[in-house]
């Protein structure tokens, strides 16, 4: 903790000033972009002169800030992975799980363009696993009243991806879906329902049998992906294939992000620390080091 406060001590000050900066330059934008747009109303010859300076006071100040975000992560963050997952864990700001993995899941459509970053590999307890943050994007086309065509990019899944791996291949595969987004397949998969109601109104189930399904979905697994779904608004997907889990939450918002406009004070340090020990809890509080999942019988 002692190498955290270092870095953030050095940081602080240069957060203030950026804070600072940015909201002045923000604040004048948004001046300039709202005249500008108000002249329009009056086909005024400066609205686009007023626009176009609320967008440089953007572009000039946006990769400051994206820069001091990435200062962060590379620093702070990385540290804390450190000392909260050990000193064997594995950080990288890009990349994260490979596509053909996240697709071969189906719980969502193959994606015309995808980011991932925030990329975390480690062993906890002996059970090694890894994580990301994760967009899904659909290529729109669309066509305005003269025909002219427009290209965009509209997003489905933006959220955490985090994978557990067995040390036994359950042989099976089982889905367990709430919300399900554009694209999702259960098929060749069998529709089961648990014994719980409250479950059953939240969650639809899927597995390769219904014993399988019943196997793996026991009183405490359910009470706890009750518990953590209700931490995120989002959808949840939960996939067990032959010796790996798979949780999937969507809009659960980016994870590590530093807000620039307040302290760097323990209040910021808990909630990246709480997405920095997403993956450990998941272990932990659905017990995956236990004998059923990572010794063969």
């Amino acid at each position: 903790m002692e190498n955290v406060k270092g870095l953030l001590e050095e940081l602080e000050n240069e957060r203030k000033k950026i804070a600072k900066k940015s909201r002045i330059f923000y604040a004048l934008a948004f001046v300039f972009m709202i005249l500008g747009m108000a002249l329009c109303f009056f086909v005024h010859p400066l609205f686009m002169l007023l626009i176009f300076i609320g967008v440089i006071l953007l572009v000039v100040i946006m990769p400051q800030v994206n820069k001091f975000k990435k200062k962060f992560k590379g620093s702070v963050v990385s540290a804390m992975i450190k000392e909260e997952l050990g000193s064997d864990a594995v950080y990288r700001q890009s990349g994260g799980i490979p596509i053909e993995e996240i697709n071969a899941l189906g719980v969502a459509a193959e994606p015309d363009r995808h980011y991932e970053e925030d990329y975390i590999t480690c062993t906890y307890n002996d059970i090694p696993y890894e994580m990301c943050d994760c967009t899904l994007q659909e290529r729109v086309v669309t066509r305005d009243s003269k025909g002219n065509r427009q290209v965009t990019y509209e997003t489905y899944f933006k959220g955490r991806v985090i994978k557990i791996d067995f040390q036994r291949d359950l042989n099976m595969e089982l889905k367990v879906v709430n919300n399900a987004t554009r694209g999702f397949k259960y098929k060749p998969l069998l529709p089961f329902e648990t014994e719980l109601i409250e479950f059953n109104k939240k969650f639809k189930c899927y597995a390769s049998s219904k014993e399988d399904g019943f196997y793996i979905l026991t009183p405490m697994l359910i009470q706890k992906m009750l518990e953590l779904e209700n931490k995120f608004k989002g959808g949840m997907y939960y996939v067990i294939k032959h010796n790996n889990l798979y949780v999937l939450i969507n809009n659960s918002g980016d994870s590590l992000e530093v807000n620039i406009h307040k302290a760097l004070d323990e209040k910021q340090l808990n909630k990246i620390r709480a997405d920095i020990l997403i993956g450990a809890s998941i272990i932990n509080e659905f017990r995956m080091d236990k004998d059923k999942y990572n010794v063969n019988r």
